[in-house]
């Protein structure tokens, strides 16, 4: 029985047939785009600005818990006469401090405008000595001459003339470099 059961099988075709299996679609691969020059730049700098953001409290946003919250409706304590007392004085004291400074300054304008000197430094002993130095100057100038081309004889040699500048003048030797 097995035989015929075997030969019926094959003759009718029903049983043993293997339909044909679907295909599936092949799995399609994702194209990979190559990203273009400005795609570059772009994610070049959304790394840079990433990067530089990293620590700024602008990215961060902490809101801070230091702060103290003021009553918006301050109460005021009603300033007596005393306070007002207070004031004025401490004005009147300004106002004299400030009208003594400026009498000060008066006094100093007046003295640079009659020529006289506000420093007190003695300017008579200053202009003795320089007129000093400008007579020996000009007595040595004439009494050297001219030459034969109609030049003057006579040279300062700067050493010299510095040397005795120092010694009418005390205070340049703090300046002297030679």
């Amino acid at each position: 029985m097995a035989k015929n059961d075997l030969i019926g099988l094959a003759k009718s075709g029903t049983a043993t047939t293997k339909k044909p299996a679907a295909k599936k679609p092949a799995a399609k691969k994702p194209v990979v785009k190559k990203p273009t020059a400005e795609e570059l730049r772009d994610l070049k700098a959304k790394e840079t600005v990433e990067k530089l953001l990293e620590d700024s409290p602008i990215n961060t946003l902490e809101k801070k818990e230091d702060l103290l919250e003021l009553d918006e409706t301050p109460v005021e304590e009603p300033k007596g006469v005393e306070w007002l007392e207070e004031q004025v004085t401490l004005l009147t004291q300004k106002s004299e401090a400030l009208a003594a400074e400026l009498n000060v300054v008066q006094i100093e304008n007046q003295q640079l405008r009659s020529g006289t000197d506000v420093s007190g430094s003695n300017d008579g002993e200053v202009r003795k000595v320089v007129v000093q130095l400008f007579n020996e100057l000009q007595e040595n100038y004439i009494k050297m001459g001219i030459d034969n081309q109609g030049i003057g004889n006579f040279r300062i040699y700067t050493p010299g003339f510095l040397n005795r500048m120092i010694k009418f003048f005390p205070f340049l030797d703090e300046v002297k470099r030679y």
